[in-house]
């Protein structure tokens, strides 16, 4: 089944994602910490990990990398002003109107999502 994981500091922006995905299919879950996403993680690995890029416990791009290490099939997404250094992980601008993050997630959800070069 396809799940889905968030991961933001910002409670009005999780909650953003919430009214946003809730057509996608498959699972949702959200976090709001580095510690509280690896507890899911370790729960179930998700399909697709979008974070944001700051969190009170660490940084979303180390998040996405510890989860990309124990589960490399996991697509993988930054939710943030500025792209990735690195060149495995997409990045989904906070600027971004809702359509285009809404199919870009989808895109990640079936898994044909095109990496930054």
């Amino acid at each position: 089944m396809l799940t889905f994981l968030f991961v933001d500091e910002d409670p009005r922006s999780l909650a953003a994602l919430r009214r946003l995905v809730r057509d996608l299919p498959g699972g949702k879950r959200f976090a709001r910490c580095v510690e509280e996403a690896l507890a899911l993680v370790r729960e179930e690995a998700p399909c697709v990990v979008v974070t944001g890029d700051l969190l009170p416990d660490g940084d979303g791009l180390a998040l996405l990398e510890q989860v990309r290490a124990r589960h490399p099939r996991t697509a993988c997404a930054l939710h943030a002003v500025r792209p990735p250094l690195a060149r495995d992980i997409t990045w989904m601008d906070r600027a971004a109107p809702p359509s285009e993050v809404h199919a870009l997630l989808r895109t990640l959800g079936t898994g044909s999502a095109t990496h930054p070069a």
